[in-house]
């Protein structure tokens, strides 16, 4: 798990939230790099064939990044949660691009776990330490599976960032 970025002027805040987001179709626009199988499943190996810089750098960023620019000033938890595997490129996309967070997790290195299963086990940690516990919990993610897959860990809130993003783009 990489940490802290530390771009802007931040509130320091006594009683953050922990704002979890997701990354493609949720703050950014990477649906150019997107094959589908017939069953409608990602085609992983087109996926990772086009991760290179070239294709990286042509993402775009979804309305949604201004919620997360909002939420990381207002001095809440950002934390990143993609089922990519995030390589070089990626994080200097990230970096570049100017998408803060205190924490990102990602997929491992060959890890075959469906999206959903894999998200879920990797926040219980927000849910389990004592430091994070009591913390409000606010997730954003495009997928609902994701999104009820999280939402049974309990008490958070969970917005359909593509309906989000959907109708802040007109």
């Amino acid at each position: 798990m990489k940490t802290k970025t530390n771009f802007c002027d931040r509130f320091f805040n006594l009683s953050p939230k922990i704002c979890i987001y997701d990354l493609d179709g949720t703050i950014i626009d990477s649906s150019h790099r997107i094959k589908l199988h017939d069953n409608g499943s990602l085609d992983l190996e087109h996926w990772k064939n086009n991760s290179t810089k070239d294709m990286i750098f042509q993402d775009s960023l979804l309305p949604m990044y201004w919620q997360l620019v909002a939420d990381y000033k207002d001095g809440n938890i950002i934390v990143i949660c993609t089922a990519r595997e995030l390589g070089k490129w990626d994080l200097e996309y990230i970096h570049q691009m100017g998408i803060y967070y205190d924490y990102i997790i990602s997929r491992p290195k060959d890890c075959i776990t469906v999206d959903h299963v894999l998200k879920k086990n990797q926040l219980r940690r927000f849910w389990n330490l004592k430091q994070f516990k009591n913390l409000f919990k606010s997730f954003y993610d495009d997928n609902l599976n994701n999104l009820k897959s999280v939402n049974e860990l309990g008490q958070c809130h969970t917005v359909d960032a593509g309906n989000w993003n959907n109708r802040f783009s007109k």
